[in-house]
């Protein structure tokens, strides 16, 4: 069995061809992944951060879990805590009915929400009113790398 030059080269474009199928198809793959990896670690933070502000940083000293006041003060303190690690928040309390209680931080400007769009979660909360009852509140907090 003799092979021309025709079906050599033809043989070579269609092995050819799959193998760089074959690789386009595995770096999609793992771009693919890598984006669910960053989406979930984006996520774990934003939770992470959340779940401080309301166990430690804003939590009321009787130790009652979702009880919080209201301080611009500790939340700047831990702004600037996150920010040593590029780290940027926005923290929102919002009523039941969206009424905005309270913010505190800047949003995210357009170009580093196109590079590093914020992730948010929310958590619900009690805050401490002045005559010691509590609101039913939504601690929502926007996180984002800089």
């Amino acid at each position: 069995m003799t092979l021309h030059v025709g079906e050599d080269l033809f043989s070579n474009v269609i092995a050819v061809s799959l193998l760089s199928l074959f690789i386009t198809a595995l770096v999609h793959s793992y771009h693919l992944y890598s984006l669910r990896q960053k989406d979930f670690d984006d996520f774990d933070l934003a939770l992470d951060v959340a779940e401080r502000l309301r166990g430690s940083i804003l939590a009321v000293g009787d130790g009652l879990p979702g009880l919080i006041e209201i301080s611009q003060c500790r939340l700047e303190n831990f702004a600037k805590i996150l920010a040593v690690q590029r780290i940027k928040m926005r923290v929102e309390i919002r009523t039941l009915d969206g009424k905005l209680l309270q913010y505190s931080g800047p949003g995210p400007d357009a170009l580093s929400c196109y590079l590093s769009p914020a992730t948010n979660v929310s958590l619900p909360v009690a805050v401490v009113c002045d005559n010691r009852g509590a609101k039913l509140c939504e601690l929502v907090v926007h996180v984002w790398r800089d």
